[in-house]
């Protein structure tokens, strides 16, 4: 250092320990009330978010069961499978029998054609 600089009283040693102490000293202090804060904020917001979750879960499903709510849903789409099944069915069973019962009748007409076409005079 030149001997201009070690006589200004910037560099005066204590002046400069003196005041840096005290920055950290200020700057320490805010650090733990901005940590307080930030410990005080995210517990309450996890409190209130907890909150929030249990009034979805009670609002969104009946008695807040949701395990009954699957079970209703599971429930349901057995029974319209089981509808879709029943009904596939029957369109397949009314084609058949109709489809025999007419080619009975054809089979009829034809019969009664040739019938009295040779014994109807």
């Amino acid at each position: 250092m030149s001997e201009e600089m070690e006589t200004h009283p910037a560099f005066d040693r204590r002046v400069e320990h003196d005041a840096t102490i005290l920055l950290l000293q200020v700057v320490h202090d805010k650090i733990e009330k901005m940590d307080e804060k930030l410990t005080a904020h995210i517990t309450d917001e996890t409190l209130t978010l907890a909150e929030e979750i249990a009034h979805l879960m009670n609002k969104s499903f009946p008695q807040g069961d949701p395990e009954g709510h699957r079970a209703y849903h599971e429930a349901s789409i057995k029974r319209a499978e089981a509808n879709a099944e029943f009904w596939s069915k029957m369109r397949f069973e009314i084609s058949k029998w109709g489809l025999i019962g007419f080619s009975g009748w054809f089979i009829g007409m034809i019969a009664m054609s040739v019938w009295k076409a040779n014994f109807g005079k």
